[in-house]
């Protein structure tokens, strides 16, 4: 059966704004659901307060004592009867797992012991599951120096900080709404460590030392020393809710404050979610983050200052469309811009998600007063002001310097660079970007909100393990790894709102089935909008399904019924049909972007396939319609037979009642189709109109095309009418008829190809032709296709010609290894064809040939260009003994297999000499081998293409 690889839970976003608060989701991260308290105890009712008991059953752990308190929430009022955490603790306290405690103001864990005293303060440890809460912005946490917090909840089972209005919402009323815009009812956790900052209380001072110290914020006490490597304790599996206080307009409380804490203290696995300030704020130190989630915070969501020294890898951001400011805000010291220790930090693998709509939303990020740093592997979108601004003639002065450097990061802001007159023209925010060639500045293609596309994995990552030995491996940029989906990322299953219960997209209809756990959305008709299908769904064609309405030949003039759609697939989507009407069609003017990825591809499939009911899924095809794209390139082939051949007066009539394609714009663009699977397809509306897997009608350049795969198709496994469009990584296998088919005048170009012959059914692995009405007409069907391999069925009648040129093509091939078909390797037809070749127009070099019959040289072929004269005149070409026979693509070549066994030269075949294809045309990779693969080492097909056991 095929493997398949489902996504199980998919982002809020689906059905409402990026985000934005949906009426009635609901969350399912264990989490969230670890912080619901017990049961109430006691009536309410009658319209008076109700009650909730949250007492252990073992009663107030040491250091508490039990209180009742009236908490008014949304939903009326309760009495709440809890244990109770008060005053400077003096020893030792422990708050159970799954204790519920209250705070009751400014809790102080032990009391300061200095820049230069020992570490014998109390420890206030929080067990898994363990949830602390506070009434009001005077109730708050400090950990003192001298003191610690353990803190250490787990992926299923986290510990929790948040508001008493929170719980008891959670239990008596209403869960609150990922961003329900509700902060600071309560006010946070400050740290205070020994480590060294730059801003002193006493101006004698040098920063550094022991003696540089600073009070903090919210009258917490004082930090600072000259111990770099001092320890507060540890965070880790904690979410800090609803927290942050304005003390006045300079003071306020952030969800968690690092005040001069060293890099002895643990802090990783942490939310800070909807805080009134700074979600995450620095002040000096040198504490280390790992795997940080910042959501819905009112100012900046990680700040730092003083001069922080610290890492960080794994951080996401993302802003909510109410309030906030900057995604990254990031100083040295407001008053002493050069002061040391220099702000200096090194952070790796970082996503900061925006609200484009919202003015709310600020800058991406901000550097300024002074900071040196280092920020690789980040993704920065949507942010409403700017992705980068850079303030302070000091921090243009570390950029100078190469102090301060943006590496491999992504841009997709409506202003990308806050470039501004005063700035340095060598350092300006644009100019800052462009020092690095792996930045770059795209439309970003983040799939399932958080997740990276094709877009972002194209960006050369720097290896984080170079920055610093606190790094772990990642060959990617942002926060998450393209294996990683919202089911399996290291943010699921202990952080709140991220992951909610989801919603069919929008144009879609649910239909509350459920194949293996996924919700099943049904698409019907013709899509009038653009609709994203985001993962984790399964989505039902049913009927002929046309995203758009035909906008017309000419993209100037479009018709007057038109409706130019968009379509996106996002990573891990599977789309089905359960029979061979049920089909996807793009008119011309609309974009399909099936955008998967290597781990999580788009599939297109059966109902059959996708429920396991298939009596053989070997032999198993023209269980559902297809894929067919329309577009406005040149053809030849005009059911008006007084149009000019590539005018935009010639179009075509597509296969399957697909609407009209053809035009004249040679680099029309289509969308994009990368690591996306069509299985099990092909339809025959009649003898001569079948369904293809996917049809690319009059497709322009402007369409991309790499890593595709057709599989088990009826008819053709892909066919190109006429156009212009390019691809390359191209996976064919499995199809009845041919397996790649072109005619009305193609000119594009493929790199990259493998064909597998089935035993039971096949005809060409390439049929090539220009036009079987008209064997010249123009523009004449000529491409140009380097490395492929064609593998047929030796002992099987069912396997035909491995190349079949006829009906007037001309093209360039080159760089093939064709192999075991039947019938045989190469076969030339029409007078036309020849013409081609003895005019120099159709060659084929640098290609090794195993059949049982290599050339099918017939009487009626003229002597200098038939098929074994052809291949004899190109260069390279060589025949031999394959070292590829009885070799089998589903069975030998999935990411599973370990026999090592590749379609790549071996024996007879690497000794062929291969052509450069990079010197014949840029689109093309440059390479030194034939055939679609080079070695053992190159696994491009691995992984995401079907896997059939």
């Amino acid at each position: 059966m095929p493997t398949k690889s489902f996504a199980q839970f998919l982002l809020i976003g689906a059905s409402c704004a990026v985000l934005a608060a949906c009426s009635g989701s609901s969350v399912n991260s264990p989490g969230e659901e670890n912080q619901v308290p017990p049961p109430p105890t006691g009536g309410g009712g009658g319209g008076g307060a109700q009650t909730l008991n949250l007492i252990p059953s073992a009663g107030c752990p040491s250091g508490t004592t039990s209180s009742t308190e009236a908490v008014s929430f949304s939903g009326g009022s309760a009495d709440v009867t809890a244990c109770r955490l008060t005053g400077n603790l003096t020893s030792d306290v422990t708050v159970p797992a799954n204790a519920t405690v209250f705070l009751s103001g400014a809790v102080f864990v032990g009391s300061d012991a200095g820049a230069t005293g020992g570490n014998n303060g109390p420890t206030l440890t929080l067990e898994p599951g363990a949830t602390v809460m506070g009434q009001s912005g005077g109730d708050y946490i400090v950990v003192p120096r001298g003191s610690s917090i353990d803190a250490q909840g787990t992926a299923t089972n986290p510990v929790v900080m948040t508001s008493a209005q929170d719980i008891v919402e959670q239990r008596l009323g209403t869960p609150r709404e990922f961003f329900s815009g509700v902060r600071g009812e309560w006010g946070g956790l400050v740290l205070n460590g020994r480590a060294p900052i730059n801003a002193c209380i006493d101006g004698t001072a040098a920063g550094g030392t022991a003696d540089c110290q600073k009070s903090g914020e919210g009258s917490s006490g004082l930090f600072g020393g000259g111990d770099p490597a001092d320890s507060s304790g540890t965070l880790s599996y904690v979410q800090v809710k609803y927290a942050g206080f304005r003390v006045n307009n300079t003071d306020e409380l952030n969800g968690i404050a690092f005040q001069g804490t060293g890099s002895g203290t643990t802090a990783e696995f942490i939310q800070v979610h909807n805080n009134t300030d700074d979600g995450i704020e620095m002040f000096g130190g040198a504490t280390n983050l790992r795997n940080v989630v910042l959501t819905g915070i009112g100012d900046d969501s990680l700040d730092y200052t003083d001069g922080w020294t610290g890492n960080v890898q794994f951080a996401l951001v993302v802003h909510a469309p109410d309030d906030s400011d900057q995604g990254f805000e990031f100083d040295n010291n407001g008053d002493d811009n050069d002061a040391l220790p220099r702000s200096n930090p090194t952070i790796s693998n970082f996503t900061l998600i925006g609200q484009r709509a919202s003015s709310a939303s600020d800058a991406g990020m901000l550097l300024r007063e002074g900071t040196a740093g280092t920020l690789a592997n980040g993704i920065v979108v949507d942010f409403n002001e700017t992705c980068l601004d850079i303030d302070q003639a000091a921090t243009f002065d570390q950029a100078a310097a190469g102090n301060l450097s943006l590496q491999s990061t992504l841009f997709d802001c409506p202003t990308n660079f806050g470039d501004e007159a005063g700035d340095p023209a060598a350092n300006t925010p644009s100019a800052f970007f462009a020092k690095d060639p792996n930045n770059v500045a795209t439309t970003n293609t983040l799939a399932d909100t958080y997740f990276p596309g094709p877009a972002e994995l194209a960006v050369t990552p720097v290896d984080p393990t170079t920055l610093g030995s606190f790094f772990t491996a990642a060959d990617y940029i942002g926060a998450f790894s393209p294996s990683e989906s919202p089911s399996s990322s290291w943010a699921a299953g202990w952080t709140f709102g991220l992951f909610a219960d989801p919603d069919c997209p929008t144009n879609t209809t649910a239909t509350g089935e459920l194949i293996n756990g996924q919700e099943v959305c049904r698409l019907t008709g013709t899509l009038l909008d653009d609709t994203t299908l985001t993962g984790g769904f399964a989505y039902e064609l049913v009927g002929a399904v046309f995203v758009g309405r035909d906008a017309g030949a000419d993209p100037a003039s479009p018709t007057a019924n038109a409706r130019e759609v968009n379509l996106t697939i996002e990573p891990g989507a599977t789309l089905f049909g359960s029979s061979g009407g049920d089909y996807l069609v793009v008119t011309r003017g609309s974009s399909l972007n099936s955008n998967g990825t290597a781990n999580r591809p788009v599939v297109m499939t059966s109902r059959a396939d996708i429920e396991g009911t298939q009596p053989n899924p070997l032999t198993a095809r023209g269980e559902w319609g297809g894929l067919v794209i329309n577009g406005r390139a040149p053809i030849n082939a005009c059911i008006d037979g007084t149009a000019t051949g590539g005018s935009v007066n010639c179009e075509k009539s597509g296969e399957g009642s697909s609407g009209l394609f053809g035009g004249a714009t040679a680099d029309d663009d289509s969308g994009s189709l990368s690591y996306t699977r069509v299985q099990y397809a092909g339809f025959r509306v009649n003898n001569t109109d079948e369904l293809n897997g996917i049809a690319f009608q009059g497709v322009g350049s402007g369409t991309d095309v790499n890593f595709i795969q057709v599989h088990n198709n009826s008819d053709d496994g892909v066919e190109f009418f006429g156009g212009t469009v390019n691809a390359k990584h191209i996976v064919l296998t499995g199809n009845a008829d041919d397996s790649m088919d072109y005619t009305d005048g193609w000119t594009g170009k493929v790199q990259y190809v493998i064909v597998q012959h089935a035993v039971d059914d096949a005809d060409q692995a390439f049929e090539f032709d220009n036009n079987g009405d008209a064997n010249d007409a123009l523009p004449r069907s000529n491409p140009t296709i380097s490395n492929f391999t064609l593998i047929g069925q030796r002992a099987s009648s069912s396997s035909d010609y491995g190349m079949l040129l006829r009906e007037g093509t001309a093209g360039r091939l080159m760089n093939g290894i064709v192999v075991d078909f039947n019938d045989a390797c190469l076969d030339i037809d029409q007078s036309a064809t020849f013409n081609q070749a003895a005019a120099g127009n159709l060659g084929l070099e640098s290609t090794f040939f195993d059949c049982p019959t290599n050339f099918e040289d017939e009487s009626g072929d003229p002597a200098a260009t038939q098929p074994s004269a052809l291949f004899a005149a190109g260069a390279n070409n060589v025949t031999g003994t394959t070292s590829l026979e009885g070799f089998s693509f589903i069975t030998d070549m999935s990411a599973n297999n370990a026999s090592g066994v590749v379609p790549a030269p071996a024996g007879p075949e690497a000794g062929v000499t291969a052509i450069d294809p990079s010197t014949v045309d840029a689109f093309f990779d440059s390479v030194t081998y034939i055939g679609a693969v080079e070695n053992a080492a190159d696994t491009w097909y691995q992984g995401w293409t079907l896997q059939q056991q």
